[in-house]
């Protein structure tokens, strides 16, 4: 999911190793505000703009020190896996498509308190047996719900709608609860995003808890990613969708 690290960095980051346990009983989601736009909440207008194999090719050919050609597969599965719109997401190296570095099911949700949208993310049981799903559908046939294990509640990304970009801007929950430690070093997770009608431009940091200095993620900036493939006319709409 780095300068020459970028190159080596995923977009996506890996599952945290640790973090703050979820409210075991949440209240349910607050009314949506009237004063937001209708963009802002409605899950099937943003799953059909992320649903698609995001590449960017052009921005590593621009620049091949920094960026390596990556994939980022947003594939829209069955209403019926989480009862919802959900994704089977794969992130992998242009040469190296049918080993992806980073898999897992994420689905859509409203925020807590109704004005925005988040990713809950689920980590695939065996996710091996599913690698290249997101090119080929078909391998995701036998995922089922029982494969899926729910990630804390504080690692969702949040995607907050900007009615004068028309675009979401997204962000890890606040306060710095979803760690992850890598190569010994206790970071928490602090990723940002852009999406639009046309483009998706994640980065994925790690930063230290106690200084908030990056420690890992790409020093460069953020991926900037255009749809090579789209799936939107596969985001269900409903239950008999």
């Amino acid at each position: 999911m780095s300068a020459a690290a970028v190159a080596a960095a995923p977009p996506l980051a890996p599952p945290p190793t640790a973090s703050a346990s979820t409210p075991t009983s949440p209240s349910p989601p607050a009314a949506a505000a009237s004063d937001l736009a209708p963009e802002a909440t409605d899950a099937v207008h943003f799953g059909r703009w992320i649903a698609a194999d995001w590449s960017n090719k052009a921005q590593a050919l621009e620049n091949p020190p920094f960026w390596a050609h990556i994939h980022v597969v947003f594939r829209p599965l069955p209403w019926s896996l989480l009862d919802g719109i959900s994704f089977y997401a794969e992130s992998a190296y242009d040469y190296m498509l049918g080993n992806p570095y980073k898999t897992s099911v994420v689905k859509v949700v409203p925020t807590p308190d109704g004005r925005a949208l988040e990713f809950e993310n689920y980590k695939i049981k065996d996710a091996d047996e599913f690698w290249l799903g997101g090119h080929e559908p078909e391998l995701l046939d036998g995922l089922t719900a029982d494969r899926l294990i729910k990630m804390p509640a504080c690692c969702n990304t949040v995607y907050t709608w900007d009615p004068a970009d028309r675009v979401y801007r997204a962000a890890t929950r606040p306060g710095k609860e979803c760690i992850i430690v890598r190569q010994g070093a206790t970071t928490y997770l602090d990723s940002t995003a852009v999406l639009s009608a046309e483009g998706y431009s994640p980065w994925d940091l790690g930063r230290d808890p106690e200084t908030d200095e990056r420690v890992w993620g790409g020093a460069a900036g953020p991926f900037d990613f255009v749809p090579e493939k789209r799936f939107a006319d596969d985001v269900p709409t409903g239950p008999d969708a």
